[in-house]
């Protein structure tokens, strides 16, 4: 189970000994087949890959879901028949859930006990263990409706590589989650991107929708133009509107959006303007 715990050093100086509080979750959640050649740094954010994914889906979820709470790298505390459960998310998102403050971490028994409707984990060479078999269980021991892991880049393991997208999700509370994978890309990146052209290109048959009750989008992978040291493939997980079957805009792609939309009415007003001028005109020398 991942934890914080403290780890004290015992440099005694004139106020007495000092305590460091670090994250542990990296030490121990290395078990066979992880990659055990480097030492990741403290927290979750372990390459540029991941941290890019993470601050994306932070981006497009408090953007366009502005009164629903967007929590990430958060250690969460659930209270489960009596036992307390300690989990980290890069991503957990909450519906209906109003927080004006920001938190150092989530305890759910300050907060009725409320857990998150999706809880999403970018898969890293160091915890794809832990995000793909100890977290699930746990996250339906407690609940959670949606449980996503994805792979954005990793070439191994063979079973994991990129692309790779995983939804757990439960209908029934009663029974256990079900799964479901998706390993095509619905949309590939671009040249500029064109929020148009991506409409027009994206496969819907190559999405997964679940819980149309909760979450007002489906998932889809797109593959990016740029690549991952060595040339390995980048790639996305995105949420699409299940309505127009368009990704959801980051807040830059929002603001372009809205801005596009004042010059196309600012030019149909001069239009209509020129046309009424015209009209008057000839009226005049009629």
């Amino acid at each position: 189970m991942a934890s914080t715990s403290l780890r004290h050093d015992k440099r005694e100086d004139e106020e007495g000994y000092k305590f460091t509080r670090r994250s542990t979750r990296h030490e121990m959640t290395h078990v066979e087949g992880a990659d055990l050649s480097g030492r990741p740094r403290l927290g979750r954010r372990e390459s540029e890959p991941h941290s890019s994914e993470v601050n994306y889906l932070h981006d497009v979820l408090t953007t366009n879901f502005p009164e629903d709470r967007v929590m990430w790298d958060l250690h969460h505390y659930f209270t489960v028949k009596g036992n307390t459960i300690d989990m980290q998310f890069d991503i957990s998102f909450f519906r209906g859930f109003y927080l004006p403050h920001e938190l150092s971490s989530y305890r759910a028994s300050e907060h009725d006990n409320r857990i998150p409707t999706m809880a999403v984990n970018i898969l890293s060479k160091s915890t794809y263990n832990l995000d793909i078999g100890l977290n699930a269980l746990q996250c339906r021991d407690i609940g959670i409706p949606v449980y996503i892991v994805f792979n954005p880049y990793l070439p191994n393991p063979w079973s994991l590589r990129a692309p790779f997208l995983r939804v757990h999700y439960i209908e029934d509370p009663n029974e256990s989650y079900i799964v479901r994978d998706l390993r095509e890309a619905c949309l590939v990146e671009s040249e500029d991107d064109d929020e148009e052209e991506n409409a027009q290109a994206l496969d819907p048959d190559k999405l997964v929708d679940v819980r149309p009750d909760l979450l007002p989008f489906m998932f889809g992978i797109k593959k990016l133009r740029r690549t991952f040291e060595g040339g390995l493939p980048r790639y996305r997980l995105i949420l699409v509107d299940r309505t127009t079957l368009r990704p959801l805009p980051t807040r830059v792609e929002q603001e372009r959006q809205r801005a596009e939309q004042e010059r196309q009415r600012a030019e149909q007003a001069e239009k209509k303007l020129k046309e009424l001028e015209e009209e008057l005109k000839k009226l005049k020398t009629g």
